[in-house]
């Protein structure tokens, strides 16, 4: 990712910071943990969508979300597709078919996805 698109984004997804992500059937606001190759991905911080760096190429892999167990009953796993973000190791930082990052250390965000004044 090339420096410029890399402010662009930061700055499109600091606009986006104020939404939340869902999964699950039930509607209900469940934690978003993704797993995927052994490792669990949290949403990246201010980063509830991902729309303006859509996922490319094909999955790298599948991986779950656990069922929501938050009241309207047991759910089961939820499998996705998992893509690689671009110019980032996988196992800093993967992006779902629904174009959501997730990263395995939501307090060291790799530097193409720190937001500005981080």
């Amino acid at each position: 990712m090339n420096v410029g698109r890399g402010v662009l984004v930061a700055a499109a997804l600091l606009a986006l910071g104020g939404c939340s992500e869902t999964h699950g059937t039930s509607g209900m606001d469940c934690a978003w943990e993704l797993h995927y190759g052994g490792k669990l991905y949290l949403q990246a911080p201010g980063m509830a969508s991902a729309k303006v760096v859509p996922h490319q190429g094909s999955p790298i892999g599948q991986g779950w979300f656990d069922g929501c167990q938050d009241g309207g009953g047991p759910e089961p796993r939820q499998t996705v597709a998992v893509y690689q973000v671009a110019g980032i190791d996988p196992t800093l930082a993967v992006m779902t078919e629904e174009d959501v990052i997730g990263v395995t250390d939501p307090d060291n965000l790799p530097a193409q996805l720190a937001l500005p004044n981080e």
